[in-house]
């Protein structure tokens, strides 16, 4: 089999390149924060989210556990937890801010620039390999940056809906799916993106291995594997699936077993398993982690629906199937073909597994579509009998980035209403800091949600309620959180803080629903106060008694 191709027409894509491409998606994607921080006013502060806070809260509070340890317990649940989590990401994060002193803020800017620089760097060497031409490796490297989808119509037909009454295309949840989005994953996940570098990297060298008998490199891509394995572990199912798809091909097209290609994929996999291997343990037999898995369900986001994957997909993914061609001529495909083609086409059954996780196997998806879809784009040039196939390119990648232009503002319009939970009044914030400074007392927090999302990872201690997956029996916690602030009685609130060892009780500034009349039960006592937010001490004694003094 030959070796991967190499671009042979026109300059190389040049160094200077990569910075500009890194530089330029950075700047534009710090717009939002920068709203962010500059549009709230003076009661308010901007919490360093641009979307999806009770996931980063999650993240940010394992990383505040590992810098105390190597394992994180569980702190989103009101239960203790052994400390028996690892990830190696958040892991390392966490030594970065302990050693240089650095807060949860500066650390998330840190890794959106570093994932950022990684995935251009990482696809900037991998288009330069399988393309023909540096045009179309320029143009695959674009459209896998900037193309997105369809989910503009999502905020389109909204609005005509109040004018016509016509169907909504896709669920709401749709355009904001960023795994197959490399823009919006450098806005709002940027460890998305670092999982997406690590799966094109190892391919990448696992197929050099493999396609030249170069062992240096497939053990390059197994230590990348293994390290994949204890961050995203469930993007080494893609890496099986493309890698196990190869050598099914090879073995189609030369009526044999590739027992060198096996041998080295099964290198691949096999330097992946420990971790993978601990995963499964942990999520299997640790009962904790096991329901935290179980509770996915819980988000009600799962890979849409065909037709709605297609529009999520969009217009490079149309210009993907075109590029395709005929299936009869795929026995013909150069190893480059062969990869980014099997590439392709194995996420279709991967993203509908029957696992709760099945919408994360969405990343990585872009790569191989961006490669196609200028490979479409070719063809359609060759079908119009047309030389113009830089304006072709030019206007595929334009008509790709009308869903990331409406993301971008969204979130920019968003974060400058200044609102939970993507700010927090200011005096809510000093009394997550009140608790940082004083401790719980080994006990448990009570907060509203918006609040209490963000008290493992700015305290330290157990929350009563804070993440849909990591807070166990997620639902009834919500329901218990909102009777404590509402008309519980006295009976039920005692119960509930004896049960499950409540400690301090946050009153936040939304009014009744944030439960400013709690100050006047006896047994709560005020420890930390200011206009729009306290801390509440309990101090419980027996039914009937009025409370005592303040710890």
């Amino acid at each position: 089999m030959a070796q991967l191709e190499t671009s042979s027409s026109g300059p190389l894509l040049q160094g200077g390149e990569v910075l500009a491409w890194a530089l330029g998606i950075w700047l534009v994607s710090s717009i939002p924060y920068a709203v962010g921080y500059l549009a709230v006013g003076p009661d308010r502060r901007f919490m360093g989210f641009a979307f999806n806070v009770s996931d980063h809260v999650q993240y940010f509070a394992w990383w505040r556990a590992f810098q105390q340890g190597l394992l994180a317990p569980n702190l989103l649940t009101p239960e203790p937890t052994p400390a028996t989590y690892f990830n190696l990401l958040w892991w390392l994060l966490a030594q970065l801010g302990r050693i240089g002193g650095l807060g949860y803020e500066a650390i998330y800017q840190i890794l959106r620039a570093a994932a950022i620089g990684m995935t251009v760097g990482t696809l900037f060497f991998l288009y330069r390999w399988v393309a023909s031409s540096s045009r179309t490796a320029r143009a695959m490297l674009a459209m896998a940056l900037l193309g997105s989808g369809f989910g503009w119509l999502h905020p389109l037909v909204k609005r005509l809906q109040a004018l016509l009454p016509i169907p909504a295309p896709m669920a709401p949840y749709v355009p904001s799916i960023a795994e197959p989005n490399t823009f919006f994953s450098a806005i709002a996940y940027p460890h998305f993106l670092i999982a997406l570098a690590s799966i094109a990297a190892i391919l990448m060298l696992a197929v050099r291995g493999m396609s030249a008998d170069r062992w240096r490199d497939t053990l390059l891509a197994g230590a990348l594997a293994f390290t994949l394995s204890l961050h995203h572990t469930y993007d080494l199912l893609t890496v099986g699936a493309v890698l196990g798809g190869l050598i099914l091909w090879r073995m189609g097209i030369e009526r044999r077993l590739p027992w060198g290609w096996i041998a080295h994929g099964a290198l691949v996999l096999g330097m992946a398993a420990p971790g993978a291997a601990y995963m499964v343990w942990l999520t299997r037999q640790d009962p904790t982690w096991r329901e935290v898995l179980a509770q996915f369900v819980n988000a009600g986001v799962f890979t849409p629906p065909p037709f709605q994957l297609l529009l999520l997909m969009g217009l490079p993914f149309l210009l993907a199937l075109i590029g395709l061609g005929n299936p009869r001529r795929w026995r013909t495909w150069t190893l480059s073909e062969s990869w980014m083609g099997i590439w392709f086409l194995v996420h279709l059954p991967l993203v509908y597994l029957p696992l709760s996780f099945q919408i994360h196997l969405l990343n990585g998806w872009q790569i191989p579509t961006a490669y196609w879809a200028v490979r479409g784009v070719e063809r359609l040039a060759g079908w119009l009998r047309t030389r113009s196939i830089g304006t072709l390119l030019r206007w595929a990648l334009l008509l790709s980035l009308p869903a990331n232009a409406y993301l971008w503002g969204w979130r920019i319009l968003d974060l400058s209403r200044g609102q939970p939970p993507y700010a927090l009044h200011r005096d809510e914030v000093a009394a997550l800091d009140w608790l940082a400074g004083h401790g719980c007392n080994g006990g448990v927090v009570m907060a509203p949600e918006a609040i209490g999302a963000f008290v493992p990872m700015w305290t330290g201690c157990r929350a009563f309620l804070a993440h849909w997956t990591g807070t166990l029996r997620f639902f009834e916690r919500r329901e218990q959180v909102v009777a404590f602030y509402g008309d519980a009685t006295d009976a039920d609130r005692r119960s509930l803080v004896q049960r499950y060892g409540i400690t301090y009780v946050i009153v936040g500034s939304g009014g009744g629903a944030d439960g400013d009349h709690l100050e006047e039960i006896p047994w709560l006592i005020p420890v930390f106060q200011r206009p729009n937010a306290a801390v509440l001490a309990v101090q419980m004694g027996p039914i009937g008694s009025g409370g005592g003094e303040a710890p």
